[in-house]
């Protein structure tokens, strides 16, 4: 099976688009050069991103792949996964045969800025099936690599492949659909299921196909039926395995979404959301006329091309806002890009598609310019690019980098005036057709500066997080000469800090939750408590392993283990016997400053009796209140008053029959730029036994 990639004998379209010389060129050689340049930029840029953050989705990826190459199959911490789509992680599972995980690292990113960057070869193909000259089909190819989407080159995860592969099978849907054989529906269909294995979000692609067919044949359900009776049978197996297994057990890791809940207010608030933003990550200019070119597509195509074009995108369309807006409005209420990335290199197609009619509907062009021109003065993007908003939209990256570069105002302001300025030039190319070179070029240039904002973005946080969450050796876990370390997550610790540790040391065999700590992901859920004589018990055995313990807010201190190092809030442990825990403080951060409220446990180092006397140093800096510390312990109450300025010395008696606990607590606490809440500054506690 193939797809036959030569493009089609149509007649070039002649338009002055200013794009004559790039036409003079071999097409081969221009499309090889922006797929070369795109890489090579691309990679660049990547090997600036320091660290994965895009937590747990990284870490799954690559532990997936690391297990793939060491023991030929999908294991995530010894146990199995699950996990649906594994194309990435076979795809990058050699990578991991060398057992360095930087070098892994490097040329997952190297692999990803190919294949993303191999995605302008089925837009050109698609734009020149559709009759587009090969100038424009060469811009179409070049719009396609330099979107902002290309920013995930650097991230260990499933969309760089998926984007070329996306896009493949929608160029093999128009080939089938617009001359059916059963080659072509052969082709579509592999390409459609190898995207679902990358993707899950692209299990619905069949629908993208039955869109097409009715569109092709213009609502013949019995031609639709006859002339693609290949594919159909072909999709009736899976749909029947589905219904007869059910869908949480072939969804495996993704089974929550079979409990989302249809909310069709929010629903509808989401799909409004997501077009206006699809409006800004598309480039604006090129959005009337590809709206005027798709409407006409639809009700009245020049080709058979032209309508399975049409309805593949209508089809696609449909499964993209029906996922993102149920997403959103069950607990994900944030505009999801990377979702729309195969849709948007369809527009500049649907463009060219326009021009080709000779500019139709010109009132209506004038219309939708008027609207997107009221909506860019109405609705400021701010809102959109605050917090958690942006994390799944490189567009908005790139906003956020520009109003933080010029102040939220100047941004903001800079933003609508160019949307209003491309609105107008969207309205005149109805009457002028060469201003539509202006637009191909606008769209370039804000496709590079969109990019250009969310890689400086990500270059900043990946750097801050490297430089806070690890040391500089990354793999000081590995490097300590520990084997089955087991790593235990204490509650307030960050996901992304012991996430961190996993991705980058392959020595941690196990993550062990410390009492109410919450999971960092949906791969087990072990349970690590202390016993009466300070073990640590999980699953009703003691443990005797190397410890990496996380320190974030906690101190612990055990008997029976050596320290062997101490970086970025984790302790590491080797064993001497059996390790015991002897102290534990809950409430006190790494710059010394304790919660508002807190435990400090003493467990016994002989015997089932502790008894001795512990030590805490309490203090405040300058420009902070007077603070009352209110101490509880079995038969101990006390208040202690810490002044500004001022350094007091607390001596507290311990005695008691197994651990004694100290519970500590302030009515009128502080609250630090960063949000936490605190009391005071102290010591570690130091216990004496006597």
């Amino acid at each position: 099976m193939a797809i036959d990639f030569r493009a089609p004998r149509t007649e070039e379209l002649r338009l002055p688009l200013g794009l004559a010389r790039i036409s003079a060129v071999p097409a081969r050689l221009v499309l090889a050069g922006i797929v070369g340049a795109s890489f090579l930029i691309r990679f660049v840029v990547a090997l600036a991103h320091a660290t994965p953050l895009y937590f747990p989705d990284e870490y799954i990826y690559a532990s997936l792949a690391r297990s793939l190459a060491e023991h030929g199959r999908p294991l995530i911490r010894s146990s199995p996964a699950h996990f649906p789509a594994l194309l990435e992680p076979l795809a990058a599972a050699p990578f991991w045969l060398f057992h360095d995980p930087m070098l892994a690292y490097r040329l997952t990113q190297a692999e990803n800025a190919l294949v993303m960057s191999l995605a302008a070869i089925p837009v050109y193909l698609l734009s020149r099936r559709l009759g587009l000259g090969t100038g424009l089909s060469l811009v179409a190819a070049a719009l396609t690599v330099a979107s902002p989407n290309l920013f995930f080159v650097s991230f260990v995860l499933a969309d760089p492949l998926a984007y070329p592969l996306v896009l493949t099978t929608l160029y093999a849907a128009v080939c089938a659909l617009s001359r059916p054989s059963r080659r072509a529906q052969l082709a579509f269909v592999v390409l459609a299921a190898l995207t679902t294995l990358t993707r899950i979000q692209y299990a619905l692609l069949p629908i993208v196909f039955v869109a097409g067919a009715i569109a092709v044949e213009r609502g013949s359900i019995r031609r639709s039926l006859g002339n693609f009776r290949l594919t159909w049978g072909i999709f009736v197996a899976p749909l029947t395995a589905l219904i007869a297994v059910g869908p949480s057990r072939v969804l495996g890791y993704y089974n929550s979404v079979v409990k989302l809940h249809v909310q069709p207010g929010a629903i509808a608030h989401w799909v409004a959301t997501d077009s206006m933003l699809l409006v800004y990550c598309a480039g604006w200019v090129l959005i009337p006329g590809a709206l005027i070119g798709f409407a006409y597509g639809l009700s009245r195509p020049r080709s058979r091309e032209e309508a399975a074009f049409g309805g593949v995108t209508a089809g696609l369309l449909l499964i993209l806002f029906a996922e993102t807006s149920l997403y959103a409005s069950n607990g994900s209420p944030r505009f999801q890009e990377r979702y729309f990335m195969g849709l948007l290199p369809l527009v500049l197609p649907w463009f060219g598609l326009y021009l080709k009619r000779g500019l139709p509907a010109r009132l209506a062009t004038c219309l939708l310019a008027v609207v997107l021109l009221a909506v860019s003065a109405r609705i400021p993007l701010a809102p959109y690019s605050v917090a958690t908003n942006k994390q799944d939209s490189p567009f908005l990256l790139g906003v956020f980098r520009l109003e933080h570069s010029f102040g939220l105002a100047n941004g903001s302001l800079a933003i609508a005036v160019v949307a209003a300025l491309l609105s107008v030039l969207a309205a005149a190319i109805a009457w002028r057709p060469r201003l539509a070179t202006y637009a191909l070029a606008f769209s370039l240039a804000l496709a590079a500066a969109a990019s250009a904002g969310s890689v400086s973005f990500d270059r900043n946080t990946a750097n801050s997080i490297r430089g806070d969450f690890l040391p500089a050796d990354a793999g000081w876990v590995d490097h300590s000469g520990l084997h089955h370390v087991l790593l235990i997550h204490t509650p307030a610790t960050l996901h992304a800090r012991s996430l961190e540790q996993l991705f980058w040391n392959r020595s941690i065999d196990q993550v062990l939750y410390f009492e109410q700590a919450s999971q960092v992901d949906a791969f087990g859920n072990r349970r690590v408590k202390p016993a009466r004589d300070g073990r640590l018990v999980s699953d009703g055995k003691t443990l005797r392993a190397p410890l990496l313990i996380s320190n974030y807010a906690v101190r612990m201190r055990l008997r029976g283990a050596k320290l062997v190092a101490r970086e970025k809030g984790y302790d590491l442990w080797r064993p001497a016997g059996t390790p015991r825990l002897a102290l534990f403080v809950g409430g006190l951060y790494q710059d010394r400053w304790l919660a508002q409220a807190g435990t400090i446990e003493v467990w016994p180092a002989h015997g089932t009796r502790v008894r001795g006397s512990l030590r805490l140093e309490l203090s405040l800096p300058d420009g902070t209140q007077r603070t009352v510390l209110r101490l509880r312990a079995p038969h101990f109450h006390r208040q202690v008053v810490v002044m500004p300025r001022r350094r007091i010395s607390v001596v507290l008696p311990v005695s008691s029959r197994g651990p004694w606990t100290l519970r500590f607590r302030t009515t009128r606490p502080g609250y630090l730029n960063d949000g936490r809440v605190i009391s005071v500054k102290a010591d570690t506690p130091v216990f004496t036994a006597r």
